[in-house]
């Protein structure tokens, strides 16, 4: 059986430009080589992850708005979303894949979402990662 995870947050929250987005809670998970608490999932076995992130987002201001995945602290090339709103209130949808690794069978590491460019309402964000 894979081990995965599936987190969701359907309430609104305000993340400021560098926050972190609260992943919610699990909605789904198999095995035992991740974990979730409050905006990070944690992979606990060596290997590779697939990585799949959606959010519905309202900027608060005219710009661009940015979705990153970050792992332990530092963006994951290629990992990220974009979106340019002329007007405020102007929702808009930010969904991408990526691929991450964990070397070692001694560690863990984080994977978290990062919002840049103009503070942002996240609506709702669901995010799936799965060992390979």
């Amino acid at each position: 059986m894979a081990n995965l995870i599936y987190t969701a947050n359907t309430t609104a929250q305000t993340v400021p430009v560098g926050g972190a987005v609260n992943l919610g809670g699990i909605k789904r998970r198999t095995g035992c080589a991740l974990s979730m608490s409050g905006d990070t999932i944690t992979m606990h076995k060596s290997g590779y992850y697939d990585v799949y992130v959606g959010i519905t987002a309202t900027p608060t201001a005219i710009g661009t708005v940015t979705a990153t995945l970050y792992q332990d602290g530092v963006p994951v090339s290629g990992a990220t979303a974009s979106a340019t709103v002329a007007t405020t209130d102007t929702t808009v949808s930010l969904a991408f894949p990526a691929v991450v690794r964990l070397c070692g069978e001694c560690c863990t590491s984080n994977l978290t979402i990062v919002m840049s460019g103009v503070e942002t309402v996240v609506n709702n964000i669901g995010m799936k990662v799965i060992k390979d």
